[in-house]
């Protein structure tokens, strides 16, 4: 039976994982229509402000893992859960109060920067806990989780928008509050023998790191820069989706949460047949198949012009999740040795930030500048960024069937159960 094979923590941590998605889905992806729509902010400024503020809060995945090296998983996840918790709150304050939106270009890089921490300490928590043949199936089901709360979310908070945006940060807030109440009781590392490393705190934040682990390990760095890529075509689904589907196609924000629910729904009962069918197959072949699917979806939504269309392009897109989030996740843990796991999984997904962050950037202005002229023409840079990073996973796999180290071949092509 499933349930017996991992660890009751595991499972634990699956909950509040659904539970922060479905509490960030209430609200944030209606930030971006709030500065738009409500408070007058130019698209591109918008798009701007929230790439810079994923910008900022990226440095936060490596210090996290690096921290959840030294002091352990549970510590670094209750910190992140109350810092972020606090912050969204103050968000709702700002709305109810009708202050300046640009007060939120304090607030929510510093909600972004403190929740970052929690990602790469909870990612290998579960790789201390699950054996390596486990662990693709693993990160499926932390997926499976996680979208069940986001296709519950944008549903409700679409609802909730068109009366007062204020409760949905408030509520946001509160079910951050209650997630940081059941990792501090769930999580427990002593009973699964963390043996934290013995560096100086200090040594913690110096980001010389970088350059080392990149230098040993090439085929990590030749994964990360491509984890870039795939990155920034990803980060559409949010912030540019919503912003285009206001603008121009002229979607409610009803429609847009619907948009978000089919895909969250999608992945709770699609993730595992998914994971399981390319568990045949190397990650990185899955890696370059979901690369395609993505391209093809965002290129799809460019040309809708009903809504039935973007229904379609949103399904052809999640595919492309379903293939690429596990896979990221997995390889990453692979690649690392469980001293130095909370390090690679923290630069991964500072990496992956970035990555976010330069595709908000991009998507959006390219958006607010030739949307105008030729709405599609965002949507078929992202293709060309697909098609590119597809190529990419396709050589690093080739690369580590031909060179079989660093990495342990059996691990980086394991096959789930």
């Amino acid at each position: 039976m499933i349930v017996n094979k991992y660890p009751a923590s595991f499972w634990f941590l699956i909950f509040t994982e659904g539970l922060m998605s479905a509490g960030y889905a209430l609200s944030f992806p209606f930030l971006a229509v709030y500065l738009s729509s409500v408070k007058g902010l130019p698209v591109g400024q918008v798009g701007f402000f929230l790439s810079l503020s994923m910008l900022v809060a990226s440095t936060s995945n490596i210090f996290g893992g690096e921290l959840s090296d030294r002091l352990g998983r549970k510590k670094v996840m209750i910190f992140s859960l109350f810092f972020r918790s606090l912050l969204i709150l103050c968000m709702a304050v700002v709305i109810k109060a009708d202050l300046s939106p640009y007060i939120f270009f304090l607030l929510h890089p510093l909600g972004l920067f403190a929740g970052s921490f929690f990602n790469p300490s909870a990612r290998a928590y579960v790789a201390d806990i699950t054996e390596p043949e486990k662990r693709m199936s693993a990160y499926s089901i932390m997926r499976i989780g996680t979208n069940a709360g986001w296709a519950a979310g944008p549903a409700l908070g679409g609802f909730i928008a068109s009366s007062s945006y204020a409760m949905m940060f408030f509520l946001t807030s509160m079910v951050y509050i209650v997630c940081l109440l059941i990792i501090s009781v769930s999580v427990k590392e002593k009973s699964f023998n963390f043996i934290p490393r013995r560096d100086s705190l200090y040594s913690a934040f110096d980001l010389r790191v970088l350059k080392k682990t990149f230098t040993r390990d090439k085929n990590f760095a030749f994964f990360c820069f491509f984890t870039f890529l795939i990155a920034s075509v990803m980060s559409q689904l949010v912030v540019p989706m919503s912003m285009y589907s206001k603008k121009y196609l002229l979607f409610e924000e009803k429609q847009i949460g619907f948009l978000f629910t089919l895909n969250g729904a999608m992945v709770v009962f699609l993730q595992y047949f998914v994971s399981k069918f390319f568990s045949k197959y190397p990650l990185t072949f899955g890696l370059a198949c979901g690369s395609l699917f993505y391209g093809i979806g965002y290129f799809m939504f460019g040309f809708s012009v009903f809504y039935y269309m973007a229904l379609f392009a949103m399904i052809i897109v999640t595919f492309g999740e379903l293939m690429v989030s596990p896979g990221l996740q997995t390889l990453s843990a692979n690649m690392a040795t469980p001293a130095n796991r909370g390090r690679y999984m923290g630069i991964h997904s500072m990496v992956q930030q970035i990555g976010n962050s330069f595709g908000i950037l991009v998507g959006s202005n390219l958006i607010g500048i030739l949307a105008d002229f030729w709405r599609p023409s965002s949507w078929s840079f992202m293709l060309i960024i697909s098609l590119y990073a597809a190529w990419g996973f396709t050589v690093l796999g080739a690369r580590i069937r031909e060179e079989k180290k660093p990495l342990d071949e059996e691990l980086i092509f394991e096959k789930s159960e």
